[in-house]
């Protein structure tokens, strides 16, 4: 009786250790596409400060990548993370994506025609406000 007890503890414990350990990764998964999404703004920024339409364009590009398979990816575990409002989290979370898909498509045509940086930076203002927009609704800042 008291081994089919410790069996059972151990395999409790292994399942609540394996399922932390899950946890974590995800967690760790969720920042590395954070990172990526502020790479990106970063290059956006740099090639508008510094005159440079190849970084606006790997910036815009990197962040058009990364915001897809954010929700591919993430969905799931953006509503396991946000236990008030999980439906909510990732409705908001995609319909922020969809809007940053928008500037970031208007973003290219704006650095194929006359590269106006003012529009250009205005573009990017939206897109830094979706951001913004998500963590203040998602993450409760």
């Amino acid at each position: 009786m008291k081994t089919l007890l410790r069996m059972t503890a151990l395999i409790l414990l292994g399942t609540l250790l394996s399922a932390s350990a899950e946890a974590d990764k995800e967690r760790e998964e969720l920042k590395k596409v954070m990172t990526s999404f502020a790479s990106s703004l970063e290059l956006i920024q740099h090639g508008i400060l510094y005159n440079k339409e190849d970084e606006m364009h790997k910036g815009a590009q990197l962040l058009r990548n990364s915001e897809y398979k954010f929700l591919e990816k993430h969905g799931e575990a953006l509503m396991r993370n946000m236990p008030d409002n999980p439906d909510f989290a990732r409705k908001y979370a995609k319909s922020a994506g969809k809007r940053i898909r928008n500037y970031t498509d208007r973003l290219h045509s704006q650095l194929g025609g006359t590269n106006d940086y003012s529009q250009i930076a205005t573009t990017y203002s939206h897109v830094l406000q979706e951001c913004v927009g998500c963590h203040q609704k998602i993450r409760q800042w």
